[in-house]
């Protein structure tokens, strides 16, 4: 009778062992069953992030390359410098003499003399201003 209770006991233990063991496996296969598909999704879900952050910033880049294209371009170039540096064409210079003399003949352009009255007011004190720079400038450059 021992004997047989002491079979009996061992055989429980050893059902018992293999009932928990068989659970223990269905438990971790359906965790892998579960968690791959999750971790699937999950992927997939960043991947369409990635996509759309990727096609974000091809837009953005071709932005800039027409950007630069258009830095790069003679009208921009020529538009900056008119606009921010004050760059003028040289036809669009004009230049005036102005004679301090009234018996002083100066040839023009377009090589006629001109003859300037005196200048009386306001003209007199311009052009007082304007010798005076001239020969401060004159002076800088060393030619007096």
């Amino acid at each position: 009778m021992i004997r047989n209770a002491e079979l009996t006991s061992r055989r429980t233990i050893s059902i018992q062992m293999v009932g928990l063991v068989y659970f223990i496996a269905v438990v971790i296969a359906g965790v892998i069953l579960v968690y791959q598909p999750a971790r699937v999704a999950h992927l997939n879900q960043e991947v369409r992030r990635l996509e759309r952050q990727l096609h974000d910033l091809k837009l953005r880049n071709e932005d800039l390359k027409r950007t630069v294209a258009s830095m790069e371009s003679l009208t921009y170039i020529e538009a900056q410098a008119r606009n921010v540096l004050g760059m003028v064409d040289p036809e669009q210079v004009k230049s005036v003499v102005v004679n301090t003399d009234p018996g002083e003949h100066r040839p023009t352009e377009e090589g006629a003399y001109a003859h300037a009255e005196p200048a009386q007011g306001i003209l007199a004190w311009l052009n007082r201003i304007a010798e005076f720079m001239k020969q401060r400038i004159a002076v800088a450059k060393g030619l007096q």
